[in-house]
């Protein structure tokens, strides 16, 4: 596991006690405490939520930094921790990270996003990576998009209450997935489709399609017209999810799931 990691003006250290009078210091501050949403009992005890930070590490469930300048001063810390979006059932990373006030408004949030982000996309397998901003954070956002995080389209950019943290008031998941557009658009037809929103699916199918492939993705045509077909015939369009299911076949993908779908097709409206 890398304990350094290098990014503009600066670079990330991995969390050890040594940081432990520095984030307590951080965790004063009353955007931190307000922004930087922590379990109740990490809340009452940084103690607690610093030694939670280096067991998690050591159990390979999260990446903890403190964020230094070229200069070597701590200036904030940024954490990722393996989580499962409940909608999707997808595995990411989800990152927060705080500055000290101090530092604020010299691009370190920004550059230790872009960092992390990147080095957990690029050596791990998980490609994806979200945040939790709420709407009033506007220097949040502004972080996100600068990093290329996107808020999705239609109802999955609907806003959420924490009910553990009402006064935080509205927030929104922002995701960034390598893939491009591409993978977007597929996570977000695999997000609907669970929700049985089977038309809007087929709508991002579609969109995906239209999109570039990047080698080495799982987001490749014959998925997507697999995807597609299951969708479609949840919908009774019985040809289109035949014509969408043979394409996959044809693109050389076959399971079990396309073969039952195919064999209730033949046995149920004739399609053959």
């Amino acid at each position: 596991m890398n304990t350094r990691i290098s990014i503009n003006n600066g670079y990330l250290n991995q969390v050890t006690l040594a940081d432990s009078s520095f984030i307590h210091a951080l965790f004063s501050d009353k955007d931190v405490k307000t922004f930087y949403v922590l379990r109740d009992d990490h809340a009452a005890n940084i103690d607690s939520f610093i030694q939670f930070m280096i067991d998690t590490m050591e159990q390979q469930s999260a990446l903890d930094y403190i964020i230094y300048n070229d200069y070597g001063q701590r200036v904030g810390l940024i954490t990722a921790e393996l989580i499962r979006d409940p909608r999707t059932g997808e595995v990411m990373w989800n990152v927060g990270y705080a500055v000290a006030p101090q530092y604020r408004n010299n691009g370190y949030a920004t550059n230790a996003l872009n960092g992390l982000t990147n080095f957990l996309l690029n050596n791990f397998s998980i490609k994806k990576s979200s945040l939790d901003i709420a709407e009033e954070n506007k220097g949040s956002e502004r972080v996100a998009e600068k990093c290329g995080y996107k808020k999705p389209e239609s109802s999955l950019g609907m806003g959420y209450i924490d009910p553990d943290h009402m006064d935080l008031g509205l927030r929104f998941k922002w995701f960034k997935s390598i893939g491009g557009k591409r993978a977007e658009y597929f996570n977000q037809a695999a997000a609907v489709f669970r929700m049985k929103d089977y038309r809007s699916a087929i709508s991002f199918f579609q969109k995906a399609l239209k999109e570039e492939y990047q080698p080495g993705t799982p987001f490749t045509d014959a998925q997507i017209y697999s995807n597609m077909g299951m969708a479609y015939s949840s919908i009774r369009l019985y040809q289109e999810a035949f014509n969408c299911l043979k394409k996959a076949q044809a693109m050389g993908l076959t399971n079990p799931s396309i073969e039952r779908e195919l064999l209730w097709l033949r046995n149920n409206v004739g399609l053959y």
